[in-house]
């Protein structure tokens, strides 16, 4: 097995057409079936059907999908440090990131990471929480900074802090509301939630408060993600539940709320892959956690503790 052929591979897999994944990888097809079919020798089961019309994948096809992605992607990144080594930069990881984060938690990071490995380059994405966890999955990222909680057998998370949940609300609506803001009041607006993903998770948290209090929402839109909530609320479109964290970050339109209601929060973690821990994250991670410990002690209303 190598990884041209796991290239041809993936390309008749998103293909499911011999002639399209050959024209698509730039050879003919009769060598490209031949690569297929030496895989499958290799691996001494059939990857395809193939019918007189069509191309499927079978059970193990589907298998192979995932981990040739992660190998392609390992590969890539190989070359992509052996490339910043050559330039003098040194090690590199790759970093994923919620919008919020990259304004509140990671300057203080990257300041404490840089300390402790001064020659080793960031590369920072912004990614939404699904994205991390795609990201992740198929080794396109080493580390995720997220809100959780997730629930995927092949990644390690490790809580951070938890956030207060607050209700961000249209500024010229704010003199409508006091200082709080209880559930069964939100209940009766508009509300714009994050759509929920495949899992348990942060957009679930932020519904169980209504469960809790045995209260329908009213999701007048669901977005992506949590910036995206925000400026629908400064467009006077309704109210949202999201972080306290997003407080830090004025949004013009937007005013704040506390929850009247006394919640468990939200938290904020730092996520990688079970199988693909090294040195050089392990040290990221303790950067994290000595970043979280300096967030707790400078927004304490913000702010909870790793646990409840």
């Amino acid at each position: 097995m190598n990884i041209r052929q796991l290239r041809y591979f993936l390309a008749v897999a998103q293909e499911l057409n011999f002639t399209r994944a050959a024209e698509k990888v730039g050879i003919a097809q009769p060598p490209l079936s031949q690569q297929i079919l030496a895989l499958e020798q290799e691996l001494g089961t059939a990857l395809f059907t193939r019918e007189k019309r069509r191309v499927l994948l079978t059970a193990a096809g589907e298998i192979l999908v995932d981990h040739a992605h992660r190998v392609i992607n390992a590969a890539a990144a190989a070359e992509d440090a052996v490339r910043l080594v050559e330039r003098g930069a040194g090690a590199n990881i790759v970093v994923g990131a919620v919008y919020s984060a990259i304004y509140s938690f990671l300057p203080g990071l990257l300041r404490h990471f840089n300390t402790l490995c001064p020659n080793v380059e960031i590369s920072l994405r912004e990614m939404t929480i699904a994205q991390q966890i795609v990201g992740l999955n198929e080794g396109t990222i080493e580390v995720g900074l997220l809100r959780g909680p997730i629930h995927q057998r092949d990644l390690r998370t490790e809580t951070l802090y938890r956030e207060r949940l607050v209700v961000a609300v249209p500024s010229t609506q704010a003199n409508d509301f006091g200082e709080s803001i209880s559930i069964r009041e939100i209940a009766a607006l508009p509300l714009i939630a994050v759509a929920r993903g495949t899992g348990r998770g942060y957009s679930d948290r932020v519904l169980d408060v209504f469960d809790a209090h045995d209260l329908e929402p009213n999701i007048a839109h669901e977005v992506s993600d949590m910036h995206t909530s925000v400026c629908l609320v400064a467009a006077g479109m309704g109210v949202s539940i999201v972080p306290a964290i997003m407080q830090t970050m004025q949004t013009n339109g937007v005013a704040y709320r506390s929850l009247a209601e006394e919640t468990s929060g939200i938290t904020f973690a730092v996520a990688l892959r079970k199988d693909t821990t090294t040195p050089l994250v392990e040290m990221f991670i303790d950067a994290a956690r000595r970043s979280a410990g300096i967030m707790l002690e400078q927004y304490p209303t913000l702010l909870m503790s790793r646990t409840l």
